[in-house]
């Protein structure tokens, strides 16, 4: 089927914080719990290899949950983990600080606004990474985010959970309920308002379907990817990998890095 460009909850600026933050908060436990990111690790700890960098920034980072579930992929397989600093449009930075606080000296929260299609000069870093946050971005957006990093000749790695396939998007489905079910209890703010939408007006859980279901049919696929990139000339070698997990999964990797 062909993308589908449709509002996901999370992405709006007036919908309540506790509603916005509900939604990511289950996708980063669903994320860890499913081990979803396990097997990229290897590819992502190639890619920084090449890059030839240890300084990571990470774009749309959200509750920070999906950047530390990378981290420990990687420590849990032997590989160093970069130190990466964490940003967003609206960050979220009490979740972003307690995700730090489980890794000393690896993460760096930036406690200001930022925008992926135009990154400052102050918080960039040689590479930048996108986790399970691309698909959020319309053609335009992407496109956009693609070329500054272009521009300013950034290394980029973008994992996606899954394909716009139905499939894929059910072998998500068991970790997203069982992390719909536990957040509430586990949540650092706003935690009866979270019990209250999830259990007794169950706001929380039907708006997280919702978004699932669009997440599932914004992924980019990587005929579309590579139209994006087409414009911007050929200094940039791009990489499309499909990555499998258990038990039917299979996560997607889009990586560039500047030709030498």
């Amino acid at each position: 089927m062909g993308r589908v460009e449709v509002f996901e909850w999370n992405d709006l600026a007036w919908a309540p914080r506790w509603l916005r933050e509900g939604i990511v908060e289950i996708l980063g436990l669903g994320l860890r719990w499913g081990k979803i990111y396990v097997p990229v690790a290897p590819v992502f700890a190639r890619f920084l290899e090449r890059a030839g960098t240890r300084e990571v920034l990470d774009l749309a980072s959200g509750s920070g949950e999906p950047c530390s579930i990378l981290i420990g992929a990687l420590e849990k397989q032997g590989f160093d983990p970069p130190r990466f600093t964490v940003s967003d449009l609206f960050p979220n930075v009490a979740s972003l600080s307690a995700v730090a606080a489980r890794h000393p000296g690896k993460i760096e929260v930036v406690e200001k606004s930022v925008d992926a299609t135009d990154v400052p000069t102050e918080i960039d870093r040689p590479a930048r990474t996108i986790v399970t946050a691309f698909h959020h971005m319309s053609p335009e957006l992407a496109r956009k985010i693609l070329a500054d990093c272009v521009a300013k000749k950034r290394a980029i790695f973008i994992v996606e959970a899954f394909r716009r396939s139905f499939f894929g998007m059910l072998s998500v489905l068991p970790g997203m309920i069982l992390g719909t079910l536990a957040n509430p209890f586990l949540a650092r703010r706003d935690r009866w308002i979270k019990i209250l939408f999830t259990f007794l007006i169950p706001l929380i859980p039907l708006a997280g379907f919702w978004d699932a279901m669009v997440s599932w049919m914004r992924i980019h696929s990587e005929a579309e990817l590579r139209a994006m990139v087409e414009p911007l000339g050929s200094g940039y070698e791009w990489e499309f990998v499909t990555v499998p997990f258990f038990p039917l999964g299979k996560a997607t990797v889009w990586m560039g890095l500047p030709r030498v």
